[in-house]
């Protein structure tokens, strides 16, 4: 039983040292849920639609069919402000997913989520509203 035992102890430590002599080993970073202050794009909310007003190209066959919708957007705020895993959540169809999801990826930097006064990366979900202008 105490070869057994002594045995055990070898296996861990041999494999202790071998996770330790990987090169480029990375911790993965936490990605917050909960944070101090919450991220956000550069001027805020209205920043945020000033943004969308000025980008937001509503899909051609969606605009035919007088259709609207709320498409949520999911992604991650990188810690250097940057947006990562951005995907839809919601499925409308007629292009409205397409084009969020394009508006996330072309919106530049944010200011990043901070927790304890350092930046942090946080989970987001954000929802972009399709509203046609004559209703």
């Amino acid at each position: 039983m105490k070869k057994v035992f002594v045995f055990c102890l070898l296996v861990i430590g041999v494999n202790k040292v071998k996770a330790q002599d990987i090169p480029n080993a990375r911790v993965q970073d936490t990605i917050y849920n909960i944070v101090d202050t919450l991220p956000s794009y550069p001027g805020g909310e209205e920043g945020w639609k000033k943004y969308l007003k000025k980008n937001l190209k509503y899909p051609h066959y969606a605009w035919r069919e007088e259709v609207e919708a709320d498409v949520t957007i999911d992604f991650i705020v990188r810690k250097d402000g940057t947006l990562a895993n951005i995907h839809h959540v919601t499925v409308v169809g007629y292009g409205f997913e397409e084009e969020a999801i394009r508006l996330f990826k072309n919106c530049g930097k944010w200011n990043p989520a901070k927790k304890n006064g350092r930046a942090v990366d946080y989970h987001a979900q954000l929802p972009v509203v399709f509203k046609l202008k004559n209703h």
